[in-house]
């Protein structure tokens, strides 16, 4: 995250997509998680049902959502939205895990 010249909190635009920021969070959704070396992944389904493993500090959602926790039933998010103003802001957002 960087701190734009308009004060306040705004996403990192240069930085490289992610597989996973091209789907909206609505249409994502966590099917599992496991532990590779003692690091929680998130196991991810997309609508397309390919299927991708995250993990904290990887980006998903169409809002800039950093992954700041992995759970075992949800993925927390730190999105940045921008209002009709054209400021950002943050919100959190999960995924729950589907049974």
């Amino acid at each position: 995250l960087t701190t734009g010249g308009g004060g306040g909190t705004q996403p990192d635009l240069p930085r490289p997509k992610e597989p996973l920021e091209a789907f909206s969070l609505e249409t994502l959704k966590m099917v599992g998680v496991l532990s590779k070396q003692g690091t929680a992944h998130a196991v991810i389904k997309t609508p397309d049902n390919t299927v991708y493993h995250v993990r904290k500090g990887n980006y998903v959602g169409q809002n800039y959502g950093l992954i700041t926790q992995i759970g075992d039933s949800e993925v927390t998010l730190r999105e940045i939205v921008q209002d009709s103003a054209g400021d950002w802001s943050e919100r959190i957002s999960t995924l729950i895990l589907q049974e």
